[in-house]
């Protein structure tokens, strides 16, 4: 069994690579880019031509492919790689999309180079962005919803009052 310790609480990808010609995935982790990994496998690890199917990134790759491995053990042939009919396969890649725990819409698939520069919706970005929603807020409530006045005059506070009065 591969030992996954080096790995513990360490952000990376899950990816879901295709076995070409045969009914066999491997749901595996990395720490290093998926094409990386993906070569690697290509040159020394498979009988067949590997393809990348999916891949998401996750603060924490070795919980989330326990996640993976526990949930499609039923499927499992060897190590890491598990046997999926179509039916199954669709399940699986629903969740590597869907893995911040809801859907979001799809979008028209538009062909643009300007797209492509701009970073994955997944469940780092989404932290980051509410947590950037979350600051911008607290600033706001923070500073009481006001901005400074400038250019008013300095009014004195008003004397008080003499002695005799308060007796």
């Amino acid at each position: 069994m591969f030992d996954d310790s080096a790995y513990q609480n360490k952000p990376g990808f899950i990816y879901l690579i295709h076995a070409v010609g045969s009914d066999r995935y491997k749901i595996g982790l990395t720490t290093r880019s998926v094409q990386a990994r993906l070569a690697e496998l290509n040159s020394s690890q498979s009988p067949y031509p590997l393809e990348l199917i999916d891949s998401f990134e996750t603060p924490n790759v070795t919980e989330d492919e326990k996640y993976f491995h526990d949930k499609y053990s039923a499927y499992r042939v060897h190590g890491e790689w598990f046997s999926f009919d179509k039916k199954t396969l669709k399940q699986v890649r629903k969740e590597y999309r869907d893995d911040v725990g809801f859907s979001l819409p799809r979008l028209p698939q538009i062909s643009l180079p300007v797209l492509s520069k701009l970073p994955a919706i997944n469940r780092n970005n989404i932290a980051l962005a509410m947590a950037g929603i979350g600051s911008l807020w607290l600033i706001v409530v923070m500073s009481g919803c006001q901005q400074p006045s400038k250019g008013l005059p300095d009014v004195p506070d008003p004397p008080p009052p003499p002695r005799s009065q308060l007796l």
